[in-house]
């Protein structure tokens, strides 16, 4: 690497590609290297080398794999807290989808090559013919994006005299999973507000475009979508499955559960006329140790749930209503088919029950005779710290339920992580304003200088950071989330004091990328690499 950064096409093209080579999968040692790469690259420019003590990596706090963040400040000569944070995070998703070309998936020259010979889309092939796409795992989502910051951050570096404001480079971890590494940035940045008198005025991620609507053309998205995690954990009846009507198999449950869940339109949250993605399953689990010829008693499912202005309180009790009517339907094709059975024994006359996870909590903490708190974490300290924090919740509550007794027909619902609120422009303070006066001034110049079209949107789809800067949801949606979440203040904390206490207006201004998480992830390279970089600069320029 002997290329200094800068914003020129060809610098952030060849930082983009050496970054994507880095395996920084979530959970996995390269998420450990990639901050190392981009605090080299940033460590070798003249500024950092004159003012070292302004980039520094930052470890995550608790964190079992000793993950970093990593740091970088650009100051006006001019003393002022005022300060732009620009931010984005490095992990990808695997590359499994890629199938026999996984670990080349991470080489988008190569890649972009390769695929070729694979069946693609009709849509991606006409983008792989055209020249202007590259491919490969990271390239939208959204190494290009953090790449475009640190080149930029690079040219303002060298002319720090034009600055007005304090910039603040914060590139993170894990935001694919548990958003650990956003968490302790936020803790870092509420202690230089509360502490220091820092005054943040808008932070600036560049995810790729993820839309509903046209994806052709640029967006700069001036809020974010907010997701919630909830589970449900079936219990049936165990029986062997000789003697099937002797038990009633959680599956069944699970399976008229799952029809009535997925994609279900009362879970589709809308706001300003746009309706936004449904429910839709992320895991399905049963908790069979092992193969024998018994019916499956247990079954957990958790679903990723995109919201706007939707609480915790209305999805568990949308939850409750879809598990008693799944319990209803389930028992109703049970008892028929037992009536069409020769048997002599008696049909059961089992009353289902659907309760929340913090019933359950309490319900153990009664039979056992022991706080609860006490209950999750002698479980907790036992279970494989490597397991993914929501495997390492529902098998708390599978312990809970042996502890409370809980025979089934019943479900149990609650919430894992992660969560990310919702957060968007109400254009109701003049912080807020002046985001919404530099997007226009984004526009402008991405038409003016350009010729390019950059539409305007008020809720980005895709689950980004953005949504930790600024907590707007009430007490009662904390006190239900937090005691409806596994392991919670344990395995798991959400920041609401500091996020709520940062508030932060928003803005995305990203590349136009296409097929995040799939084997077609693409970016479109002239944008990315001479338009974006002017985009960002004019939003700084803005403050």
């Amino acid at each position: 690497m002997t290329q200094i950064l800068s914003s020129t096409p060809e610098s952030i093209r060849t930082t983009l590609f050496n970054l994507c080579r880095i395996k920084s999968v979530t959970d996995s040692q390269g998420e450990r290297e990639a901050p190392r790469f981009l605090y080299e690259c940033l460590r070798r420019l003249p500024y950092f080398q004159n003012h070292p003590s302004y980039l520094f990596l930052q470890l995550i706090e608790g964190d079992r794999l000793g993950r970093e963040n990593l740091c970088a400040w650009v100051r006006a000569e001019q003393t002022t807290k005022k300060t732009v944070i620009l931010m984005g995070h490095f992990d990808v998703v695997d590359t499994d989808v890629c199938g026999s070309l996984r670990d080349e998936a991470f080489d988008p020259q190569l890649y972009t090559r390769l695929i070729r010979g694979e069946k693609i889309t009709e849509e991606a092939k006409d983008d792989l013919e055209s020249g202007e796409w590259v491919f490969g795992r990271g390239t939208a989502d959204m190494k290009s994006g953090l790449v475009v910051q640190a080149a930029v951050l690079a040219d303002f570096a060298e002319h720090a005299e034009t600055l007005n404001v304090n910039l603040l480079y914060v590139a993170v971890a894990d935001e694919e999973n548990n958003a650990s590494g956003i968490h302790q940035a936020v803790r870092y940045l509420s202690r230089l507000k509360h502490d220091e008198d820092w005054e943040f005025l808008c932070c600036i991620d560049s995810e790729p475009s993820i839309t509903q609507e046209r994806k052709d053309h640029g967006w700069v998205h001036t809020g974010t979508i907010g997701m919630y995690t909830p589970f449900t954990f079936i219990i049936g009846r165990e029986a062997h499955a000789g003697e099937y009507f002797e038990g009633l198999p959680a599956s069944l449950i699970a399976f008229q559960m799952g029809t009535m869940l997925e994609g279900s339109e009362r879970f589709s949250d809308a706001y300003e006329g746009v309706t936004y993605p449904p429910l839709t399953c992320l895991k399905f689990h049963d908790l069979k140790a092992s193969y024998s010829v018994t019916v499956i008693e247990r079954v957990a499912m958790y679903f990723n749930c995109l919201f706007i202005t939707k609480t915790p309180d209305e999805v568990l009790g949308l939850l409750k209503e879809a598990a008693f009517d799944a319990l209803q339907v389930a028992l109703d094709r049970y008892r028929r088919n037992w009536s069409g059975q020769k048997s002599h024994s008696k049909m059961p006359d089992w009353a289902p029950r659907v309760m929340e996870y913090g019933e359950l909590l309490m319900l153990a903490e009664e039979r056992a005779k022991r706080p609860a708190s006490e209950l999750c974490a002698e479980f907790l300290s036992s279970t494989p710290a490597a397991a993914e924090l929501q495997e390492r919740g529902l098998r708390l509550v599978n312990y809970l339920v042996d502890i409370a007794g809980l025979k089934g027909p019943t479900v149990v619902v609650g919430f894992l992580p992660p969560y990310c609120p919702s957060h968007f422009n109400h254009g109701q303070t003049d912080k807020e304003r002046k985001v919404l006066e530099g997007v226009g001034r984004v526009v402008e110049l991405a038409h003016l200088k350009f010729q390019e079209t950059v539409s305007v949107g008020e809720i980005y789809e895709g689950i980004s950071d953005l949504s930790e800067f600024g907590f707007n949801g009430t007490n009662r949606d904390i006190e239900c989330l937090s005691k409806n979440l596994p392991g919670w203040g344990i395995d798991f904390e959400y920041p609401f004091d500091q996020s709520k206490y940062l508030d932060v207006p928003v803005v995305n201004i990203g590349p136009i990328g296409k097929d995040a998480h799939k084997n077609t992830e693409r970016l479109h390279l002239h944008y990315a690499t001479r338009v974006l970089p002017s985009l960002l600069k004019e939003m700084i320029r803005s403050f």
